[in-house]
C-alpha cells in the first residue's frame, strides 16, 4: 500500500553523479532524520527528470535545491510550483578565492535575487563577497559549509574503505596527479566558446581565461613527459576531470609508457588510496590535506599561480627535480592529519566541530515549508516518460558520438550508470546499514526516499 502522508517535499537534482550523487545522498538522509522531528521526504534524480517531476505536481510546495541559478522564465516557473527555491552553490569553493568576485557574479542570472529564497556558501570569504555582489540576498545569504566536505572529515573515511581496497589491488602504491585544467586541448576550447555565444556570461573574459589554462596544461603535459622518461620514480596516476576533454587524455595516454591515465569512479576514492596528491590548484588538495596526505602544487609560471587555498595548503614544487623528488620523498610516508586547520581554512570553509553542514542545511530550510503529499504519476504517465528517456539517451548518444568526430572532443556522460533504487541503496548499505528508509523509482533516474 502506497503512502501518501503529507510531508515537506525535497527535490535534489544531479548533474555530475561521480561528483555529487554520494554527498546528495548523505545530505537527503539528514534531512530525512532532522534533529526537529519535521516528517520529510526526498527525491533525488537528474537535472531534467526533477524538473519533469515537479512539472506533473497537482499541489503547491516543496523545496528545491540546486547548485546554481535559474533564468528568470524557468524561475518563475519553478516557483509556481514550490514554495522555496534554494542555491546550494557548489561551484564557489575554494579554489576560487583569488577570483570569487568575479565568480561571484557568473552564480546567478540578472535580476532573479527575488526568486530565491536561500543562498548557502561554503564559508566566510565566500558569504562576504555574496553580500556585496547581490545585497539584495544580504538576509538569503547562510554560511553552512558543503554536504561535499563533510564526506572529507575523518569519520566518514569508512565510506571509501572497499574502493580504496580495490585501487590499491590494481595499482599498488602511487602518486595521483589530479586534473582540473577543463581546457586539454584547443578544440575543447572551441566547443566550450560554442556555449558562451549563447549566453549573457562575459565571453570575452572566459576566452582568455580558457587560452592561459590551455597553456598552463601544454606546460605541465611537458613535464608530465619528461616524469614518464624515467625509471626512478615510483608509479603515478593521473584522473582526468569531468570537464576535461577524455579524446586528449586518451590520445596522450597512447604516448607513455609508465605513467597511467585511468578516468573512473569518484576522486575521493583516488585521493584517499594515492600516497601524495600533485595538482595545480584543485578541491582534491583540500581533501588531500583534510586526510594528512602530502600534496604538491606544481608551478610551472608565476603568473598562472591560484593563490588560493589549495597553493596555501601544499608544497610548492618549481620544476622537475622538485616534483621528482616530491615523488620519491612521500612514495612510503605516513599520513599526518592536521590538529588544527589553519587560519586561511577556516576562513574559507565552515566547519564546526560538533555539526555537519547538512544538518545546518536541514535545520535552517525545514523551518515553516509546506506539506504535501507525495508524487504520484498514473502508469500512463510513467509508461511515457520511459518512452521518451530511451528517445533521449539514443538521441545523446547520437549527438556525442556526432561532437566527437565533427568537434574532435569527447566529453565525459555525466549521468553514467544513471540514478535508480540500486545504487541509492548501495550506498546507504556502505553508510548507514540499520536504516529504515524506503526507496521508489518514480521516475527513470529519478528516486523518492523517505
Amino acid at each position: 500500500m502506497e503512502n501518501h502522508q503529507r510531508k515537506i517535499n525535497i527535490f535534489i537534482p544531479i548533474e555530475i553523479i561521480k561528483r555529487e550523487l554520494l554527498s546528495k545522498v548523505i545530505l537527503a538522509y539528514f534531512i530525512i532524520n532532522n534533529n526537529q522531528n519535521i516528517k520529510t521526504r526526498c527525491y533525488i534524480g537528474s537535472k531534467s527528470q526533477i524538473k519533469k517531476l515537479i512539472s506533473f505536481k497537482k499541489s503547491y510546495g516543496g523545496i528545491f535545491i540546486y547548485k546554481g541559478s535559474l533564468s528568470e522564465y524557468h524561475a518563475i516557473k519553478l516557483k509556481k510550483k514550490v514554495e522555496k527555491f534554494i542555491i546550494l552553490d557548489e561551484e564557489l569553493g575554494p579554489t576560487t578565492i583569488q577570483f570569487l568576485g568575479n565568480a561571484m557574479n557568473s552564480r546567478l542570472w540578472p535580476g532573479t535575487e527575488k526568486y530565491i529564497d536561500r543562498f548557502y556558501l561554503i564559508g566566510k570569504k565566500a558569504c562576504d563577497v555574496g553580500r556585496k555582489v547581490y545585497p539584495k540576498l544580504d538576509k538569503k545569504i547562510r554560511m553552512t559549509g558543503w554536504p561535499r566536505v563533510d564526506l572529507w572529515r575523518p569519520e566518514f573515511n569508512y565510506l571509501y574503505k572497499n574502493s580504496i581496497k580495490d585501487l590499491k589491488k590494481n595499482y599498488g602504491n602511487f602518486i595521483l596527479f589530479s586534473s582540473d585544467f577543463t581546457f586539454t586541448s584547443i578544440e575543447r576550447i572551441k566547443y566550450e566558446e560554442e556555449f558562451w555565444k549563447n549566453t549573457k556570461w562575459e565571453e570575452k573574459y572566459k576566452l582568455n581565461r580558457a587560452k592561459k589554462v590551455f597553456l598552463e596544461f601544454q606546460e605541465n603535459l611537458k613535464l608530465i613527459r619528461q616524469l614518464d622518461a624515467r625509471t626512478d620514480l615510483p608509479q603515478i596516476i593521473i584522473r582526468p576531470h569531468p570537464s576535461d576533454d577524455l579524446l586528449a587524455w586518451k590520445k596522450i595516454s597512447k604516448s607513455l609508457k609508465r605513467i597511467k591515465i585511468v578516468f573512473k569512479g569518484e576522486v575521493s576514492s583516488w585521493v584517499y588510496a594515492s600516497n601524495g596528491v600533485l595538482h595545480r590548484g584543485c578541491t582534491s588538495a583540500i581533501e588531500a590535506y583534510m586526510a594528512g596526505i602530502q600534496t604538491g602544487y606544481i608551478v610551472t609560471n608565476n603568473n598562472w599561480l591560484r593563490k588560493s587555498l589549495p597553493f596555501k595548503v601544499s608544497q610548492h614544487l618549481y620544476g622537475l627535480n622538485e616534483i621528482v623528488e616530491f615523488c620519491k620523498n612521500n612514495i612510503n610516508k605516513n599520513l599526518l592529519p592536521p590538529k588544527d586547520y589553519i587560519e586561511e581554512f577556516k576562513n574559507s570553509i565552515h566547519i564546526v566541530k560538533d555539526k555537519y553542514a547538512c544538518e545546518i542545511i536541514a535545520e535552517d530550510m525545514l523551518k515553516d515549508s509546506i506539506t504535501e503529499k507525495s508524487c504520484k504519476l498514473s502508469f500512463f504517465e510513467k509508461k511515457l516518460d520511459d518512452f521518451k528517456i530511451i528517445i533521449i539517451k539514443i538521441k545523446s548518444f547520437i549527438i556525442r558520438l556526432a561532437k566527437k568526430y565533427n568537434s574532435g572532443v569527447m566529453m565525459p556522460n555525466k549521468m553514467e550508470g544513471g540514478i535508480n533504487k540500486k545504487n541509492i541503496s548501495e550506498i546507504f548499505k556502505n553508510f548507514k546499514k540499520d536504516h529504515n528508509l524506503k526507496f521508489k523509482e518514480v521516475l527513470k533516474d529519478c528516486v523518492e526516499i523517505e
